[in-house]
């Protein structure tokens, strides 16, 4: 729960400044956003595998995009 101290003699927009700064850090805007509707289990794991799945073509995506280029030498010893 996020719990702001007004001091004497602030202004109101920076307490409601330093107010929205904790709750973005304490995460409740995100929790109350995934909390909105009822997701069944099944549901979030059927969720899970597919934000995975995108995450993997991403990174294939990115992989294919830029290739490595990684140059072998082998020095002769005589």
């Amino acid at each position: 729960m996020a719990v702001i101290v007004v001091h004497k003699n602030e202004a109101i927009d920076s307490v409601l400044r330093r107010f929205q700064r904790q709750v973005i850090k304490e995460g409740i805007i995100s929790d109350v956003l995934d909390k909105r509707y009822f997701v069944s289990k099944s549901e979030a794991k059927r969720i899970k595998k597919h934000e995975l799945q995108r995450s993997a073509s991403r990174k294939r995506r990115r992989a294919k995009s830029k290739p490595r280029t990684v140059v072998k030498v082998k020095k002769k010893m005589f």
